[in-house]
């Protein structure tokens, strides 16, 4: 099964968090933030297997590093993985492009 891609926005309601989204450096890197489609930077085949029943998980998310304050080393995105079977879930920590 595949979810449509769907584009996460930003949208900070205070002072404090509007100041810790972006990166000093890089105009990619924070704006990587997705629901279903395709993740960055891994192949179908690599996704993870279900622990309960060992099928192939779905890609559900991408969210990636927040900013220069919150960054997930140098710049890496949390891709979510959820079986539809047995609502088991799985995330990996990823480095993927920010060119």
């Amino acid at each position: 099964m595949e979810i449509p891609k769907i584009k996460l926005l930003l949208n900070p309601e205070t002072e404090e968090a509007k100041s810790a989204i972006g990166y000093e450096w890089n105009d990619v890197a924070g704006t990587r933030h997705f629901l279903g489609g395709q993740p960055d930077g891994i192949e179908r085949e690599n996704y993870p297997t279900c622990k309960s029943c060992n099928q192939r998980m779905t890609f559900y998310a991408q969210i990636d590093s927040i900013g220069d304050e919150y960054d997930l080393a140098d710049c890496m995105v949390i891709h979510n993985f959820v079986c539809f079977d047995c609502f088991q879930v799985e995330s990996l920590l990823t480095q993927t492009s920010t060119e």
